[in-house]
């Protein structure tokens, strides 16, 4: 990662973020505001932001932090108090008939309607409160809702073009989020298998183990190295990429962790299985990996004019 950071202090904020999402784990604000982060932000927004959340997936928090940086690139036409419906995840229903919120909407007065093929549309909070129920699935920690039919308005949306700049820049934070899952669990595993031993040797000893947890370690930092030329290019292919590679990256991490822990990686008992849930859930978000390959595949078939992320001189 390319940071204006020096290295001692990323690792100083990192430590601090770790206890600001281990005590705060929903709200985490008001401890930012006290550690300063306005100020890590003005001075590397970009940095700031992978640190962020790297550290929030690390932590399995569950704010509602993401929805910061969409509105960030949606400018504001109130002083409303907003969050963000993001669609719902894969193709589950019509583009902007289902939806999804990061948590219940107390103290909200707006809602921003996220899609990928129209304008942000705000809605009144109180009537997608009345829309909204707890997701179901096997995330217990999870804070997510989701909105079966979203209110819309008598009146026609305001035209506009969708609002791409927001999307790159929560994939984005999403891929560094699924990164800090995928590093946390990766740890458990190789954690697991030094300290258990099986017929007398440890199990990270066998070279069936080793060769999947050493597969994973590839896969994560491919991952990582994605992700940064995301944040240098800044374009939302870029980001699709890196979200799709730190998405795919958490797949056959988590079915490595599962495995090589035994009984530890599927028991409720473990922590092996709350990392699963939670990669599993921000891996569907603004776009999975399977699908994401499906799209930017075919943009590639279709003769699509896309910047290479990566070129012959940066090498």
């Amino acid at each position: 990662m390319s940071t204006g950071l020096d290295r001692d202090t990323a690792e100083q904020l990192t430590a601090s973020l770790h206890a600001v999402f281990t005590a705060a784990p929903e709200h985490p604000e008001t401890a930012l505001t006290d550690l300063g982060w306005d100020d890590v932000r003005a001075a590397d927004p970009v940095a700031a932001t992978r640190l962020l959340f790297t550290a929030h997936g690390r932590a399995l928090a569950t704010s509602r932090l993401l929805d910061g940086v969409v509105l960030d690139e949606i400018p504001p036409v109130s002083a409303a108090r907003r969050a963000v419906l993001y669609p719902y995840p894969d193709g589950g229903g019509l583009p902007g008939r289902r939806g999804v919120l990061l948590g219940p909407l107390d103290g909200i007065d707006e809602v921003v309607v996220l899609t990928e093929y129209a304008a942000p549309v705000r809605l009144p909070a109180d009537a997608v409160a009345r829309a909204a129920a707890p997701a179901s699935g096997f995330d217990r920690t999870s804070r997510w809702l989701v909105v079966d039919e979203v209110p819309w308005p008598d009146t026609t949306p305001p035209a506009g073009p969708p609002p791409d700049r927001a999307i790159a820049a929560a994939r984005r934070a999403l891929a560094a989020e699924l990164i800090g899952v995928t590093d946390s669990a990766l740890s458990l595993a190789v954690e697991h298998t030094t300290s258990r031993t099986q017929f007398g040797r440890p199990i990270g000893s066998f070279q069936a183990v080793r060769h999947r947890l050493a597969e994973a370690y590839v896969a994560l930092e491919a991952a990582r190295s994605t992700l940064d030329a995301a944040e240098a290019d800044g374009t939302p292919w870029s980001a699709a990429l890196a979200k799709r590679a730190a998405g795919l990256a958490q797949a056959g991490t988590l079915r490595t962790a599962v495995q090589v822990c035994g009984a530890m990686g599927v028991a409720g008992e473990g922590p092996v299985h709350a990392y699963v849930a939670r990669g599993a859930a921000l891996d569907a978000l603004l776009g999975g990996h399977r699908s994401l390959t499906a799209s930017l595949g075919a943009a590639l078939l279709s003769g699509a004019e896309l910047h290479p992320v990566v070129t012959m001189e940066d090498a």
